[in-house]
């Protein structure tokens, strides 16, 4: 083997046979985390998961065969090596099938000690390897922890997500509305040892103004008129998992520094209160702003802008990636199927969603392929059932240019209004903003188009 030292986490409640353990496994070469108690133990392994677990049977609190079954419900693959001053056979058996990975009696001898954590080891990291290998091929195939594609763009961004999932490090990802932002997201936290923790998905931009840090952050009781009882925020909810920061570059300029801060520090502190609490949270943001263009513009922090841009990941729109666009095709026909009766694209209508420019994305081709599936006649769906909106594949206008680049212009300015405002759920002042536009010149906009908003 080439290294033959493990990362082990050891949990041990007598404080003199925990040093020496620590001290004899450490002279062998491993690094060792010692923890008094199952319930750290838990902590410890969400934090930063450990090669090898090895803990005492016996704890006060939580007992060490809980701590195992906790363990293999969280970390199934996570090598557990169980000590006991009792060596009862009931206590083997019971062990064994609850998944450790071997049973020593107390006093350890160092030398048998040793080759059961180097076994342990071994097969931690032969596991490892082969789910790596079968993440690539995967990857190569067709996806990556629920993200479809084959295309060369697409391939970079899982060999990209692979790369990042296992840091804890802040990652902002950027990329136009409907091309997957979430779903990069949701890869990097499935793909990361805090999988079994929560993904926590909030979109900033709904979040009312004056409520933002305390749905963020929490408040306590008395905090505002309204704040009847305290309540957590959103991160102490993602505590040992992700959260998904969706839209943010919405946040609101006067929360920014506490956002700042909370990356920086790790800690939370509730809206009415004086005392931080320290978090265990990863966060992922997302945007489909220019941050740079906003820090310049005055309305985003230049030090959270670097704070979060430190793992970027940009995620390609699909006019970039059209060699993906049959097989997202066949899955989401294949979601939309009704009684396991899937409905085909037919040749010519194949053609025609590659002759689209797609600007809202893979969840405009959703909504495309979810209306064609339900309202198609035949089993076999035709160009002609498929509603596409202007944005690239009608043919240029004919006749006089400034006539045509009017046409033009106008059709452009009804589609980006519409998707605008779908955005962002009709609301002008959101929508007018994201668009950098005047509120007064928008709504004279949309009253030329003849759309309405709330």
């Amino acid at each position: 083997m080439a290294d033959e030292r493990a990362n082990v986490l050891l949990v041990e409640d007598e404080e003199g046979l925990r040093e020496l353990l620590k001290a004899a496994l450490t002279r062998q070469g491993h690094r060792v985390r010692a923890v008094a108690s199952a319930e750290d133990a838990l902590k410890a392994v969400a934090a930063q998961e450990p090669e090898v677990l090895l803990t005492d049977l016996r704890l006060g609190g939580m007992s060490g065969e809980e701590l195992l079954k906790r363990i293999k419900r969280l970390k199934p693959q996570l090598p557990v090596v169980v000590l006991s001053g009792y060596g009862k056979a009931k206590d083997i058996v019971e062990v064994i099938r609850a998944g450790a990975e071997d049973y020593l009696s107390k006093p350890v001898d160092p030398a048998e000690l040793q080759v059961v954590l180097l076994k342990a080891l071994e097969k931690n990291r032969l596991l490892k390897e082969n789910e790596r290998l079968r993440l690539e091929l995967a990857g190569r195939a067709a996806g990556l922890a629920g993200m479809l594609g084959k295309s060369k763009a697409m391939r970079e961004v899982f060999n990209l997500v692979e790369r990042l999932a296992p840091s804890n490090a802040t990652v902002l990802v950027t990329g136009e509305s409907g091309a997957g932002k979430e779903g990069v997201a949701r890869a990097l936290h499935q793909l990361s040892s805090r999988s079994a923790g929560p993904f926590v998905d909030v979109n900033a931009g709904s979040l009312p103004a004056g409520l933002f840090e305390a749905e963020l952050f929490g408040a306590k009781k008395g905090a505002f008129t309204g704040a009847s009882e305290t309540r957590e925020g959103l991160f102490q909810a993602a505590h040992g998992g992700t959260l998904f920061l969706d839209e943010v570059g919405e946040v609101p300029l006067e929360s920014q520094a506490k956002l700042l801060r909370v990356l920086e520090n790790h800690e939370v502190k509730m809206v009415g209160d004086t005392k931080a609490r320290r978090l265990d949270v990863r966060v992922v943001a997302a945007t489909n702003r220019d941050l740079a263009a906003e820090v310049k513009a005055g309305r985003f922090r230049s030090d959270l802008y670097f704070r979060l841009s430190v793992l970027p990941l940009r995620v390609p729109p699909l006019r970039e990636r059209m060699d993906d666009l049959p097989l997202l095709a066949e899955h989401f026909l294949q979601r939309f199927s009704v009684k396991g009766k899937r409905k085909q694209l037919s040749a010519a209508a194949t053609k025609r969603l590659l002759a689209h420019a797609w600007p809202g994305n893979v969840r405009e081709l959703r909504n495309v392929l979810e209306r064609a599936a339900l309202l198609a006649a035949k089993d076999e769906i035709g160009p002609e059932d498929l509603y596409l909106e202007s944005g690239g594949s009608k043919p240029l206008p004919s006749g006089p240019f400034m006539q045509g680049k009017r046409l033009v212009v106008e059709a452009f300015e009804k589609d980006y209004l519409v998707r605008i405002l779908e955005e962002h759920a009709g609301n002008v002042a959101r929508a007018s903003k994201a668009a950098g536009m005047d509120r007064t010149d928008f709504r004279l906009l949309l009253k030329k188009h003849g759309l309405r908003s709330n």
